[in-house]
């Protein structure tokens, strides 16, 4: 029987600013840029089959920023990884897809298996203006949170403070 992936409950914080306790925080991960990414599971319901709902959890990897540690929860038994080196493509080039009105949209590292038939070619400095807009993401899946994020966060005044916070 495997043993279960440790993890520790935690406070998410919403891009509206709501917050929500007690998501799971199952490992963290340094990038090579320095930053450290939190892979986290949300409690959520989903539809079952054959109707009804059922217990469901939604998982992601955010930032230091989207989350709060709980008081008095102790997260050193949390599986920490950091990085040594990425393997770096000769040449940046960026996807952007869910252009559409009113649905979020994404960065993808060309190539990006996350990334559909539908998503269009974007130049870098094309890539850091669709991540300035509210409402776009860079997936994690490949190098686009690594490469884009410290780049667009350089220079701001909330990452005086060492990302590795929680």
């Amino acid at each position: 029987m495997t043993e279960p992936s440790p993890s520790a409950p935690i406070t998410l914080v919403l891009p509206d600013g709501q917050t929500i306790e007690r998501v799971r925080l199952y490992e963290r991960e340094q990038l090579d840029t320095g930053l450290w990414m939190y892979r986290i599971g949300v409690p959520l319901w989903q539809t079952a089959a054959g109707g009804g709902v059922e217990p469901a959890e939604y998982g992601t990897w955010v930032t230091s920023a989207q989350l709060h540690p709980l008081p008095d929860v102790d997260l050193s038994g949390i599986p920490t990884h950091p990085r040594t080196h990425t393997a770096a493509s000769a040449r940046w080039a960026w996807v952007l897809e869910g252009r559409t009105r009113g649905r979020p949209t994404t960065v993808h590292a060309e190539g990006c298996t996350n990334a559909t038939d539908r998503a269009h070619p974007l130049g870098t400095m094309q890539a850091l203006d669709a991540l300035a807009r509210p409402g776009t993401t860079a997936c994690t899946a490949c190098d686009a949170a690594e490469t884009l994020l410290p780049i667009l966060a350089h220079g701001q005044a909330d990452h005086s403070e060492p990302e590795e916070s929680v």
